[in-house]
């Protein structure tokens, strides 16, 4: 009987990452922008225009950008203290635990990890080119969506994500597995989880016991993003702005960063802890309020602005070495 309720609660997670885009796969999200991208790419003369709209980063930050160089250029206190290590294996001054260690050219929270031990860091993979950063405890963290189109002194927000952490809070009946077989943000990540947590994984909990699965605030770790859209104001803008222009040729992209309450993060009190450029997702578009096309008139609203910015930019990169660069994303 246990094992039917089981298939029973797994195949409604499995049907509910079906119907709901939130959990599609990237590629098949983001599909029928081809012809959009194809369109616009006519219109530009490039397939890839994209790029032209942060001059001051490679490929515009679509791809193969550092994250490390993007952070080194903003003041420090509007960022955790933050490495960049050529090679993790001759780095022995580790920083107090915990720490957060992700790739230079990362995205999509890929290998993003929480140290917390010395056991947690030889078992990183990564050796090459990688960042260690302090981890910030603050509880809001938001996606603050900035573009600066020709002609402006201080740009615009155009919109905010809101994020909430993967988090297990004990009802003193249900075990942590169960828990994540029956969460749809929580079930893809079961293996996962299961070896991270795997000492108290059929437990049972004392109620009211909580446990953060994942201090990572990336949407495809668990997070569930919300549009906080209406947090936009003139001091949070005014900030912002601020912290862009130390940043060369940065016109188009997302602030990941933290915040002790919203309050402070109205008044632009808040940790830098990744700026990602050209290929930055609008995330606020995940928040359920959103049907498929509401979210897709979202994404264009994006993009579209996205392209009138790369229109005015002068073209730094070279589209060979671009495609270059895409080819080997793609098949190797």
């Amino acid at each position: 009987m246990e094992w039917h309720i089981q298939l029973f609660n797994t195949s409604k997670v499995v049907k509910r990452k079906f119907l709901e885009y939130e959990y599609w796969p990237y590629w098949l999200f983001y599909t029928p922008f081809v012809p959009y991208w194809f369109m616009k790419s006519l219109q530009a003369g490039s397939f890839s225009y994209f790029c032209k709209v942060n001059p001051g980063i490679q490929f515009g930050g679509a791809l193969d950008y550092s994250k490390y160089a993007l952070l080194k250029q903003i003041p420090k206190e509007f960022k955790p203290l933050t490495e960049f290590i050529p090679s993790k294996s001759k780095y022995k001054d580790l920083p107090a635990f915990p720490f957060v260690v992700k790739p230079d050219f990362g995205e999509r929270g890929v290998n993003v990890e929480l140290i917390r031990s010395l056991e947690d860091w030889e078992n990183y993979t990564i050796d090459k080119n990688i960042i260690v950063q302090n981890y910030v405890e603050y509880p809001f963290e938001f996606g603050v969506f900035f573009v600066k189109k020709e002609g402006s002194e201080v740009g615009e927000i155009i919109s905010i994500t809101g994020k909430e952490f993967l988090v297990f809070q004990s009802d003193g009946k249900t075990t942590l597995k169960d828990f994540v077989e029956n969460h749809p943000r929580a079930f893809s990540r079961k293996t996962y989880l299961n070896q991270k947590f795997y000492s108290v994984w059929n437990e049972i909990l004392p109620e009211g016991e909580i446990i953060l699965l994942e201090p990572i605030g990336n949407h495809n770790r668990g997070t569930r993003f919300f549009d906080a859209s209406h947090l936009i104001s003139q001091m949070l803008l005014k900030k912002t702005s601020f912290i862009a222009s130390h940043i060369e040729g940065f016109n188009y992209g997302r602030f990941d960063v933290k915040a002790t309450s919203e309050a402070e993060f109205l008044k632009g009190n808040f940790l830098i802890l990744e700026i990602n450029g050209s290929s930055s997702e609008p995330t606020h578009i995940y928040d359920s309020k959103f049907n498929l096309w509401q979210a897709y008139k979202e994404v264009k609203r994006h993009l579209d602005i996205q392209f009138a910015i790369s229109k005015t930019q002068p073209k730094t990169y070279s589209s060979t070495l671009f495609y270059k660069a895409l080819l080997k994303r793609i098949f190797f």
